[in-house]
């Protein structure tokens, strides 16, 4: 082997190395870059979404601050990364028809006291329009104080 064959070895393999340093280095920068992420919701827990007849059902578990009138609240349906509009809570006992793509949900609560505010107990349902939640889908709920944080619930169907 020729002595200039072992150097153009040597500079491609320093070659290689310099670029996998440099891509490194540049997704270590883009990543340092990137905005942290928003602090989740302590003021709103719900609790673990339980699925009756193929639609969601979960409780509020926890409840700190507030009181959190409802006409505050917006709400927000996430079906396989495709979301709805925000819509306004509604009263009690009502629901709110969300359309996402060719699928139509019913969204409501129930206020446990009557005190027109989300509390401990309050509950709330996702439904199909007339049936069940569609299979093998991810749902996030979220429900927007003022804009200022978000309660989540998220589940699955299979």
């Amino acid at each position: 082997m020729t002595r200039e064959h072992r150097l153009g070895s040597r500079a491609f393999l320093v070659a290689v190395f310099a670029a996998i340093a440099m891509v490194v280095g540049v997704s270590f920068l883009a990543f340092s870059l990137r905005p942290p992420p928003a602090a989740p919701s302590y003021n709103i827990v719900f609790s673990n979404v339980m699925l009756l007849d193929g639609n969601a059902t979960f409780a509020v578990q926890n409840v700190s601050g507030g009181p959190y009138i409802s006409s505050g609240f917006g709400i927000v349906l996430i079906v396989n990364d495709f979301s709805a509009p925000s819509a306004p809570l509604g009263p009690n006992g009502s629901s709110t028809r969300i359309t996402i793509g060719p699928n139509h949900y019913q969204i409501g609560w129930t206020d446990t006291n009557g005190d027109s505010a989300v509390d401990v107990g309050d509950r709330f349902f996702v439904s199909g329009d007339g049936g069940p939640l569609p299979a093998l889908s991810y749902y996030e709920f979220d429900l927007r104080w003022e804009m200022e944080w978000t309660a989540k619930a998220t589940w699955s169907t299979s």
